[in-house]
Order: C-alpha cells, then sequence, then structure tokens
C-alpha cells in the first residue's frame, strides 16, 4: 500500500508535468513523445523546464503538507495558497483559484467563486490518501474546495475524483461506476457527462472523435470524463500518460489525474525511472506521501 501512496502522488506529478508543455495547445495526437518535454516560447508555462509541475501539482503538495502534519483547516490552506500567488510563484494558475488568492489577500470574504473550472481537483490526492474514514473525507474535501470553488459539480467532481482513487487503491470492483455513482449526488449534468465519455469508450469510439464529444478544456465537465475515457482506453498501457499530454487544452490536469490513477493502481512501479528522477521535487513528493502514509496508518 505504501508503494500506491508514493505512486499516487508521484504519478500525479509526473501527469502534470508532462502535460505541461502542451496546456492550452490543440491536440497533437500525431506527435507522441514519452520524455519531459519544454514549453514553446510565449506559451503561459514558457519559463518552465523539462519535469517541472505546473499550479495542480503546486496545490496538492500544500495541501498534502497541510494534511501530513495534521494541522490543516480551509483558512490554513487558503492562506498558503494566497500567498504563492501573491508572490507570483503559483504557475499559470486556473483563473478562478488566482481570484481567490486575490480576495484573500485583500482580507475580503467568501473567497470561492461560482465556477466549474477543473482548479480545486488536485485536492482530490492528498485527501483520498488521508483518512480512513470516507464521510469525514468528504466533508473536509469540500470544505477545502470551496476556499476557490463553491459551484457543487466543482467539488463534487473533485469529491468523485478522490473516491474514485480510493476504490482503485483499495481494489475495489467497479472503481468507474463509484466516479459515476458519486458525481451524479453533487451535480446530474456532470454524472452525464462522465457517463457519456464511459459509453463512448466502451463502444470503441475514435480519440479524435471523442475529443469534439467529450470536450478537454478546463470544465469539470470536460477534463474528468475525458481523462476517465483515456483511464478506461489504455489502462496501464504504456501509452497512457503520453496520450493524455497530447489530447491538447487542459492537459496538465488531464495528465495529473491519468498518472494518480495510475500510480494508485500500480505503484511507484508504473513509472519509469527516468521520469521518476526527473521530476521536479520527486524526493519532497515521496516522502510526504509516506507521511501521510503514516498518518493514516497510526490513527486509531
Amino acid at each position: 500500500m505504501l508503494s500506491r501512496y508514493r505512486g499516487c502522488m508521484l504519478g500525479a506529478a509526473i501527469g502534470d508535468a508532462l502535460g505541461m508543455p502542451q496546456e492550452t495547445l490543440a491536440p497533437s495526437l500525431s506527435r507522441l513523445r514519452g520524455g519531459y518535454g519544454k514549453p514553446l516560447r510565449r506559451h503561459p508555462n514558457e519559463g518552465l523546464g523539462p519535469g517541472q509541475f505546473t499550479d495542480d501539482t503546486q496545490i496538492m503538495l500544500c495541501a498534502a503538507e497541510l494534511l501530513a502534519e495534521e494541522e490543516f483547516s480551509p483558512m490554513e490552506y487558503g492562506s498558503r495558497m494566497a500567498g504563492l500567488h501573491a508572490r507570483r510563484q503559483l504557475r499559470f494558475p486556473d483563473g478562478t483559484v488566482a481570484t481567490a488568492c486575490a480576495r484573500i489577500t485583500a482580507g475580503l470574504p467568501d473567497s470561492g467563486r461560482n465556477s466549474t473550472t477543473s482548479g480545486c481537483m488536485a485536492l482530490a490526492v492528498p485527501f483520498a490518501l488521508a483518512y480512513r474514514n470516507g464521510d469525514e473525507m468528504c466533508d473536509n474535501l469540500r470544505s477545502a474546495c470551496e476556499v476557490t470553488h463553491i459551484h457543487p459539480a466543482a467539488y463534487g467532481a473533485t469529491i468523485s475524483y478522490a473516491l474514485f482513487l480510493r476504490a482503485v487503491m483499495h481494489r475495489h470492483p467497479h472503481p468507474f461506476r463509484v466516479a459515476e455513482e458519486i458525481a451524479g449526488e453533487y451535480d446530474i449534468q456532470l454524472q452525464r457527462c462522465i457517463k457519456n465519455a464511459l459509453a463512448l469508450e466502451k463502444e470503441g469510439l475514435s480519440l479524435e472523435s471523442a475529443l469534439i464529444s467529450v470536450g478537454n478544456d478546463v470544465a469539470v465537465f470536460h477534463t474528468y470524463p475525458l481523462a476517465l475515457f483515456l483511464i478506461s482506453r489504455f489502462g496501464q498501457d504504456e501509452a497512457l500518460l503520453s496520450v493524455a499530454a497530447h489530447v491538447g487544452g487542459n492537459t496538465d490536469t488531464i495528465g495529473f489525474i491519468c498518472g494518480s490513477w495510475l500510480g494508485a493502481s500500480e505503484g511507484t512501479a508504473a513509472f519509469s525511472s527516468d521520469l521518476v528522477v526527473q521530476l521536479e521535487d520527486q524526493a519532497r513528493i515521496q516522502e510526504t506521501a509516506e507521511q501521510l502514509f503514516d498518518v493514516v496508518s497510526g490513527k486509531d
């Protein structure tokens, strides 16, 4: 199980870093590459190098370290995120996240916005790992999401994703069903989008057509269902993360979701040594995963 903890967090960061150079670009499925790349000039992530990750992994680490220290609260999480943003260290953040951080810095109330973007979905990984009790996890994860996102589809997608990861780690026989059913408890449109994506995958729809039907933009109605489509289509195939990095649009978050699933399923063995060694802050990520494992293992 410890290997799955490490793998889940490492995989999320690896998928994020692989997708980072392609974020916001058009699909490039005919030009797949397996390693890390550097963004083009004038790209929003232009200042990042191969193996570096985006705000998704920054959010994951911010929350994970607080959870590992057993000091997480929405206020402290919001304060740390706002600090990163104020110091211009938050990498090409979701607009909703940036607005929330600016409001926190300005001392304004109600930082969360009524947005359906995927900017809070990275919180799913540390919360999935930090709790034994699923109900407690869901309540606290929703509160964390609401620091930036108060739309039910946004926090519903994040909770669905967290429970999906937990189902995978604990070898639930039907994790995709878990993802779909939990999503429906928060937002019917989100559930329909997931159901449609999985049905299209089962029918054998081509990936090119799926990108049109499912979508690849930053809304949770597109990012999350497309990631589930890719996971269902490619599974443990080594092409999964390369494809996720080249589907265009929100590639960093799509890669993050696919990578976290792969690590939760297969542990650290799912990733080549090159991907791990060349990943920014990989030692910090693994250490934080180990701390979360220790916290959960030590709970009554």
